[in-house]
Formats: C-alpha cells, structure tokens, sequence
C-alpha cells in the first residue's frame, strides 16, 4: 500500500471513528494526560491559537480557555461534528487535508496532539514547512504524540511495523493508519536542521510533549 492509500484509509478511518473517539482516546492517553496537560497550561499558548487535527475538540476545550481563539482544522468533518457540540464561542471549525494545506495566515501558536506520528517520513518535511508559514517569528508549536515505547499499545501492520498499524471499531471493521514512532532526541535533531529550536521532553513513558519555536 503506497503512502497516499494508507493516508486515504487513515482518513476513512478516524471518520468512521468519530462517534466512538473519546471512549477509546481517554484510556489509551491516560496515562501520559496529567503531564500534558501541565505543559499545555504551562503558558505558551496564547492570543490567536490554531489547532491541526483537533478531532473531536478534547484538546479544543482547553486551548478554548487559553487562547482569545482557537481556529480547527481537521480533514473528518464527522470529527468536526463532534468538536462543535461543545459550544466553544472562541472556537471556529474548518475541514482540510492536512496533506494538502498552504496556510494563507498566521497565528501566535500552533497546536496538534497526536498527529505528528499519523505523517509519513516523506511527507515529514513539507508539513512542518506549512507549520512554519501558520505561525508569527515570534510564535510557539506545541505537540504531544507518542515515543517508540507506546508500540506495545498498537496492534503493528506485519507488511510496515515501522509505519502502518491496523486500527478496529467497534462494529468490527478494520483500517491501516500511519503510525510512526519518533524519539525526542530524534525529533529534535531533525527540527533543528529544518531551522527550528525545539525542546522535546518524554513526559511519561511512551509519550512526549514539545515546544518549538521558529
């Protein structure tokens, strides 16, 4: 399966999922969640804020009390859906591919939890290339996702271990998703050649919190 079928299944896959995400997300982050909201609090996120991949709006509600707003892109509009229920005032939802995005503003921050490890190494770069045309010179990213040793809570594609994992709903259907598994220091190293200063901390095991600033 070539990386733009697997990115089309991963997409159909968290747009079937959306009715089921916050029952199946909470337990599987538990555990790394106190330490990341922590960091999410911390400060950084301020002003006019937006959020990439923002699903079903979890992260959304907290952002929504930091930022004076918060602007959502997600490429499931059934997950867009989801996120509106929660009546945030601040908040404005927009469906996009994040796959194919040219951003045609900036923001103070930038924010996506759980969506770093869904991008192929091919397409690696040419994100953070619109990340850094969303946000201001002076402004802050901020992402949490997973370490290599959160691998054990995934069932691994035996074709792609390194990329690919098969995710199933509840009514039985299965999807293959990215899921790439980056190490702080790793990330770091190739943040910094793109020409950003990153401090990538694992916060609990099998999860990591970063700041970033261009």
């Amino acid at each position: 399966m070539d990386s733009r079928t697997l990115i089309d299944s991963q997409l159909g896959y968290y747009r079937a999922r959306a009715a089921e995400y916050d029952t199946t997300f909470v337990p599987y982050m538990d555990p790394g969640l106190p330490a990341a909201m922590a960091r999410l609090r911390s400060g950084n996120l301020r002003g006019e804020v937006l959020e990439l991949a923002s699903g079903t709006g979890y992260w959304t509600r907290h952002l929504a009390e930091l930022a004076d707003t918060v602007t959502c892109l997600d490429g499931s509009p059934e997950m867009i859906e989801e996120a509106r229920r929660h009546g945030l005032a601040n908040a404005e939802f927009h469906q996009q591919d994040l796959f194919d995005w040219s951003p045609e503003r900036q923001w103070d921050g930038v924010f996506f939890a759980h969506w770093l490890a869904h991008v192929p190494d091919e397409n690696f770069d040419a994100f953070w290339g619109a990340v850094r045309q969303a946000v201001r010179p002076d402004g802050v990213v901020e992402f949490v996702d997973v370490t290599g040793e959160a691998r054990d809570l995934e069932q691994l594609d035996a074709e792609a271990p390194e990329v690919a994992v098969q995710r199933s709903l509840e009514d039985g259907r299965t999807f293959r998703i990215v899921k790439v598994f980056r190490e702080p220091a790793e990330l770091e190293r190739r943040l910094s050649a793109l020409g950003w200063t990153c401090e990538v901390e694992e916060i609990h095991p099998g999860f990591l919190y970063a700041t970033c600033r261009p």
